[in-house]
């Protein structure tokens, strides 16, 4: 991706890329970001649920496993390689309060990231937000510049 990138934009160097997603897409991309944050740098993730209790409930196996950022970040060792790797780039996951809003696995992997000293923006709008198109258009037209601007 990064070469098609420099070649099409006439570009050299190491471009970033920004995983982005709403609802099971803020799930996919969250897991991409967690999981490869060797090939990802920046992470927006809207309205996701990050844990796969919510599809296959109590089953577990090795596959469910890696694709629950809830349980693979909850089990790393605060020594593990990727968490410098994760406090050198951009996270923000969102939640709404409002209808059809799932915001509980959210609070679950902030209490994880914070508890590995991992940084990322985690953040809650209010009760009226809902798990709407609407509120992600506005969500991604607030966070975007953040992810964007170099530090």
């Amino acid at each position: 991706m990064r070469e098609m990138v420099n070649k099409r934009n006439g570009w050299s160097g190491y471009p970033g890329i920004m995983v982005f997603g709403c609802s099971l897409g803020a799930t996919h991309a969250a897991n991409l970001y967690f999981r490869r944050p060797d090939l990802f740098d920046r992470l927006l993730a809207l309205s996701g649920i990050y844990t796969a209790e919510y599809g296959f409930g109590s089953y577990m196996d090795d596959v469910v496993y890696q694709n629950s950022p809830i349980h693979y970040l909850g089990g790393m060792p605060l020594t593990h390689p990727y968490i410098p790797l994760y406090n050198r780039k951009k996270a923000i996951i969102c939640a709404g309060q409002g209808a059809w809003e799932l915001p509980k696995s959210t609070r679950e992997l902030e209490g994880i990231l914070r508890s590995k000293g991992i940084d990322a923006w985690v953040d809650y709008w209010g009760y009226d937000c809902s798990h709407e198109w609407y509120w992600w258009f506005k969500q991604t037209a607030y966070f975007v510049l953040f992810l964007l601007k170099n530090d």
